[in-house]
């Protein structure tokens, strides 16, 4: 039976949602996945301009659909793993299992060099903290072209995945894949920006999180009891690889209440994210000198 490539999303987004499924790993709702799902299947570019949405799909494209669509429900998978495919501030990324889906807040803030913080000042050094699949480090690095961008995690699987994506987009002059805990294995280099996406899910969250959740690495969430274990480190030796007049720039998510209250003299800055959330903080590096926090 002949069926337009609109007609396709369509019943793929009816059945998407007769599934009990979680969107949040590059979509937010059925339709937009069934979108990327049916686009993906029929070799077409979910990014392109001029979709053929009345063009009529062929017998295979048609059975490539349908088997993508059953992968998806079947396993439960977020697409973007099913596919190797994301995109992260306004860049096309290559992702496995090996490191979590790109999505962070933080990628609204790059293309503008976050300003006003960094107006009219250089960023000759940067550091991106849990690096993951290195999208936010070739993000940086397309942002300030003139800049050194080194990218840590501490996990080898995941930094396996950056090399993919630092390759792709030929920045590898630029951008320095290292492996380390927080600031292990970078010595005594001092940043004039410091970006950091961290394990912020505290215990009892990461015990509900919908099945997709739990296709992904647990290292790149789990945040302890209050979601601080990585923050609160971050937060004690930031100064100390910050310039003088560096920023520091750090995803809390939903540790931001427990932040606020360790950290009650610290006069965070919370950027409002495009979906109405603000769990993005920016601090100057002087106003990390001296804020102790409240005692566990």
């Amino acid at each position: 039976m002949s069926i337009s490539l609109e007609q396709q999303v369509d019943e793929t987004a009816n059945a998407l949602d007769a599934a009990d499924l979680f969107f949040g790993h590059g979509t937010d709702n059925a339709f937009d996945e069934a979108a990327w799902l049916v686009l993906e299947a029929c070799d077409l570019d979910p990014s392109g301009e001029d979709i053929p949405w009345d063009q009529s799909l062929t017998p295979a494209q048609q059975a490539s659909v349908a088997a993508l669509l059953k992968r998806r429900i079947d396993s439960g998978e977020p697409l973007a793993y099913l596919v190797n495919r994301a995109w992260f501030a306004g860049n096309d990324f290559f992702i496995d299992h090996r490191a979590i889906v790109p999505r962070s807040h933080i990628g609204e803030w790059i293309a503008d060099g976050f300003f006003p913080w960094r107006a009219d000042r250089p960023a000759a050094a940067v550091l991106d903290l849990c690096t993951g699949s290195g999208c936010i480090a070739v993000a940086l690095a397309l942002a300030f072209p003139e800049a050194t961008v080194d990218a840590s995690d501490i996990s080898d699987s995941a930094l396996e995945v950056a090399e993919i994506n630092v390759a792709r987009y030929a920045v590898q002059d630029r951008v320095r894949l290292k492996r380390g805990d927080l600031f292990e294995g970078l010595g005594e280099a001092r940043y004039d920006l410091i970006v950091c996406n961290p394990p912020y899910v505290s215990d009892d969250i990461m015990d509900g999180l919908p099945g997709e959740y739990r296709h992904e690495p647990a290292l790149a969430f789990a945040g302890g009891a209050s979601g601080l274990d990585f923050i609160n480190r971050l937060m004690d030796q930031a100064r100390n690889h910050l310039t003088e007049d560096g920023l520091l720039v750090v995803e809390a998510g939903s540790a931001r209440e427990s932040l606020e209250a360790a950290w009650p003299r610290t006069p965070f800055s919370w950027l409002m994210s495009e979906n109405g959330e603000a769990v993005v903080f920016a601090l100057e590096a002087a106003e990390l000198d001296p804020s102790p926090r409240m005692p566990a």
